[in-house]
């Protein structure tokens, strides 16, 4: 690049021998201004000056887009054009190992960057899918997260993903030449040690300019366009573009310069690979099962006391009405999970009143065996039907019965 001694030697050498410095000098400053991006809707505008002499007068004329005839200052028309909104951005997973999560796991974390390298302030839309192969080849893409996945922009007051603070679903008004943190926020399911899922974030460009949610850039002057997609965890549907045929003119137009994606796995709303120049930019982060919650199994019991009145006075002949929660949390099934709860002393169990979830239950011991009375002193309540049948996390098991006090 020219410094601006050699602008000015340039120049000196040319007044010496006789070239006409206030020509050159326009060019030299167009030359100088094309190394820096000018903001988009900059007016570039100039005017080129002749000078002359006729008959021993001396005249300076003009320049004119349409050409000009008469001399003098101010009687020419500067050739002028404004500058283009170019878009160019990218997205890149900031997890370039897998992220380690357990199985179960609520809110997990993949962490993006989202970086406006145009020349405008600009919006994204932004939303994350679930996608393969693998970005990591040593892993194996098997499972998916829970549905939906949110994603949502950091807001910079404090570092890491702060639920309280990073509610933003879209990026606004991001500026030409920063970057933006963006994360993607998912349950993991019950599966296997080792599985993997991967989820890629996709960017679309939305109108800036203003604070708030711009809408979709979803065409450039150029013939290219954007896929159609659901963007905003699922608020804004964005339908596809569609060419479009404007000759190129000197007003403000929408030029993309987006990248396309360099992995087979980075890919668009429309399941294809990410092209260039298509409005949008995605990368891909990969989660892995590193370790699975034990199933645990709790007993909450409590009772509720109904005397002859109606109120809550455990006198002779009230009832009380047991109920058992079994709960089942963590990962893995349970096999032979059977509940004993004896009739307590000094009261007698009312006759059909055993149920699971509602259900009245019998009272005999069957084939296979699900719930019985021994000795007419004890409940017994098979949930897995002596072992035929496991108990997954998060089945309901509710058991109540009544007995009355003697």
């Amino acid at each position: 690049m020219l410094s601006k001694y050699d602008y000015f030697n340039i120049c000196q050498f040319c007044a010496v021998h006789g070239f006409n410095v206030r020509v050159l000098s326009v060019f030299l400053s167009v030359l100088f201004s094309s190394q820096v991006f000018a903001a988009a809707g900059d007016v570039i505008s100039n005017t080129a000056t002749v000078d002359f002499v006729y008959q021993g007068s001396a005249f300076v004329q003009e320049s004119s887009p349409s050409g000009n005839t008469v001399t003098g200052i101010g009687n020419g028309t500067a050739t002028s054009f404004v500058e283009d909104r170019l878009i160019n951005f990218s997205v890149v997973s900031s997890n370039t190992v897998p992220v380690d999560v357990a199985s179960p796991q609520p809110q997990a974390l993949l962490e993006f960057s989202v970086s406006n390298s145009g020349n405008a302030h600009q919006d994204f839309l932004l939303t994350a899918i679930n996608t393969s192969p693998s970005p990591i080849a040593a892993n194996t893409e098997n499972f998916d997260p829970v549905s939906p996945m949110l994603v949502y922009v950091e807001d910079g007051t404090n570092a890491g993903y702060q639920p309280a603070e990073d509610t933003a679903v879209f990026v606004d008004e991001l500026m030409p030449g920063t970057s933006v943190t963006v994360y993607v926020v998912v349950d993991i399911p019950v599966v296997a040690v080792a599985d993997a899922a991967a989820v890629a974030l996709i960017a679309q460009v939305a109108q800036g300019g203003a604070v708030g949610q711009g809408s979709a850039l979803t065409s450039d002057e150029n013939g290219h366009i954007s896929p159609a997609g659901i963007y905003s965890n699922g608020a804004i549907n964005v339908a596809a573009g569609v060419a479009g045929t404007v000759p190129n003119t000197d007003a403000l137009e929408t030029v993309f310069n987006d990248p396309a994606a360099v992995n087979p796995e980075d890919i668009d709303s429309a399941s294809v690979q990410d092209v260039a120049s298509n409005g949008q930019h995605s990368d891909t982060g990969l989660f892995l099962v590193q370790s699975v919650i034990a199933p645990v199994v709790s007993l909450n019991k409590t009772v509720t006391v109904i005397d002859t009145l109606g109120g809550t006075d455990p006198h002779a002949g009230a009832t009380l009405r047991y109920q058992i929660d079994v709960v089942v949390a963590g990962v893995g099934s349970v096999n032979n999970l059977v509940i004993t709860d004896a009739i307590p002393a000094n009261t007698t169990y009312v006759t059909s009143s055993l149920l699971l979830n509602g259900v009245v239950q019998t009272e005999a011991s069957d084939a296979p065996i699900d719930y019985s009375i021994f000795n007419g002193s004890t409940i017994v309540v098979d949930l897995s039907q002596a072992g035929a049948v496991s108990v997954a996390p998060a089945t309901p098991n509710l058991i109540t019965f009544d007995v009355t006090i003697d």
